[in-house]
Order: structure tokens, then C-alpha cells, then sequence
């Protein structure tokens, strides 16, 4: 099984039950044909750079599933002929991309474990300059207008 990722874009004139029932659709076909979804997000309606098929706004979708290349064939014909998708890419995670988004995702743990631990060893705000005026900071003063500046 290869991990495949595809976003799609349904249009904007369908209500909320009309575009969870495309979602489950989708979710349905990969999972009867022996795929496994690991990761479904709903990004919701947003402004689409250009018109497509007379839109100006989609419900966007993202899908990250595990399937056998024939189960993307029959997706990618299930978009095409679908009235409601105006727009979806359907793309093959290598091995090199799914390891360095484990890497990040580790790394950024580690940070926010890292910044935890810190604000817990600082105990607050023990810094000395409540008092200090930040209205001017980093500005040097404003010369006068005169007539002889023009």
C-alpha cells in the first residue's frame, strides 16, 4: 500500500449535509476498497484564486489515506464524474516526504516541550521593565517641518 493525499473542492452552492455526504463518499470508496484514512480535514469555504467552473469560493477537503494504486483510479474517475467536485489533486507521498514530516513533527515537540519547561523554570514575567515606555521605542527624534526643507 502506498500513502496518497488529495484535496478536492466542492462547490460553494451545496449545503453542509450535501458536502458531508461527498465526504463520506469519498471516505466510503476508499475504505470498501480496502484503503485506510489516516487523516481527514475540513478546511471550509474559501475564496479560490480564480473562477473555476463559474465559482469563486469552494469547500475545500484534504484527505491523507494508505491504498493500492487502483483505488486511486477509481477516486480519481469518481471526481471527474462527480457534478459536485469542481476542482481535486490527488497526489503519492514518497518515503523521503513522509520521513521529514515525522522529523518536523518531532522537532516541533521537542521545542514546545523545551518552551514549557522554561516558562516553568522562569515562574513569570520576572523581567524589570513593566515601567518602560513603548510608544517611541526605537525611534530617534522628529525633525520640524520648515519651509527650507523643500
Amino acid at each position: 500500500m502506498r500513502t496518497y493525499e488529495a484535496l478536492y473542492i466542492v462547490a460553494p452552492d451545496m449545503d453542509d449535509d450535501a458536502i458531508q455526504a461527498v465526504a463520506q463518499g469519498v471516505e466510503d470508496l476508499i475504505t470498501s476498497n480496502g484503503g485506510t484514512i489516516a487523516r481527514s480535514e475540513h478546511w471550509g469555504r474559501r475564496k479560490l484564486a480564480y473562477e473555476v467552473k463559474k465559482h469563486g469560493e469552494g469547500y475545500y477537503v484534504l484527505l491523507r489515506f494508505d491504498a493500492e494504486p487502483g483505488v486511486v483510479k477509481k477516486l480519481d474517475t469518481m471526481f471527474k464524474l462527480s457534478e459536485s467536485v469542481i476542482r481535486f489533486l490527488i497526489l503519492c507521498l514518497d518515503a523521503r516526504t513522509l520521513k521529514l514530516e515525522i522529523q518536523q513533527q518531532h522537532q516541533r515537540e521537542q521545542e514546545a516541550e523545551a518552551a514549557a519547561s522554561r516558562s516553568r523554570e522562569a515562574g513569570g514575567d520576572d523581567d524589570e521593565d513593566d515601567d518602560f515606555d513603548y510608544a517611541g521605542a526605537g525611534r530617534g527624534r522628529r525633525r520640524g517641518r520648515s519651509d527650507d526643507d523643500d
